[in-house]
């Protein structure tokens, strides 16, 4: 991959997280876990919530996009890199489709309480496995195929609805600050049920979370 090709795969534009986060204020310095090209740090910037923003991102290609938009970047994986980082310096931190990549999100989720400081809040984001079209295809054709992209990417490892997301925070020592779903427009209009569809066509759950 070309520059131009690392920044298109990895920057997709989050305005979604951005817009779950304003309500709360702003925040002084963030980390963003596996950050990509820097895109949803710097928008964060941009957008005045945070002040600062750190990441941290395994791909080295785009880690090196990243450092052009963040204020450090470390290339690896979390656990490589964790005993490097500050992590009391940081109000919030950001898991953004992280935690279905991982091996052991649990592991991720309590490494991440036991090290920040008492005030630290997560934001978290996950695909959201009971959409429509991954259960339709399921329960009528006994098909769960994995795609090269989307909430059946073949790299997810695990899958989470909104309660089993819920209850691996607060397994992990977390308490729900503030539930969101990213949905797209044509279910957000005036006529359409939207809480009732939520569940059903939502692509991903969002989450802040803070200690308990």
């Amino acid at each position: 991959m070309n520059d131009q090709e690392i920044d298109e795969y990895f920057a997709t534009a989050r305005p979604e997280l951005v817009a779950f986060l304003k309500p709360f204020g702003i925040f002084g310095a963030a980390l963003d876990i596996g950050c990509a090209s820097g895109r949803l740090g710097e928008d964060l910037l941009q957008a005045g919530i945070v002040r600062a923003c750190d990441g941290i991102e395994v791909h080295g290609e785009a880690a090196r996009l990243a450092k052009s938009r963040l204020r450090r970047v470390w290339i690896g994986s979390l656990e490589s890199v964790a005993d490097e980082v500050p992590w009391p310096h940081y109000d919030l931190i950001v898991l953004a489709d992280v935690l279905e990549h991982l091996v052991d999100p649990w592991s991720a989720l309590r490494r991440v309480h036991a090290q920040t400081a008492s005030e630290c809040r997560l934001l978290l984001s996950v695909p959201n496995v009971r959409h429509y079209k991954v259960l339709l295809p399921l329960l009528f054709r006994g098909e769960f195929r994995y795609t090269d992209a989307g909430i059946m990417d073949r790299t997810h490892l695990h899958f989470f609805t909104r309660d089993s997301l819920q209850e691996a925070v607060h397994e992990c020592g977390w308490t729900v600050r503030a539930i969101g779903s990213h949905m797209k427009r044509r279910y957000r209009r005036w006529y359409m049920p939207t809480r009732l569809l939520d569940p059903f066509v939502a692509v991903q759950t969002l989450l802040l979370v803070e200690k308990q």
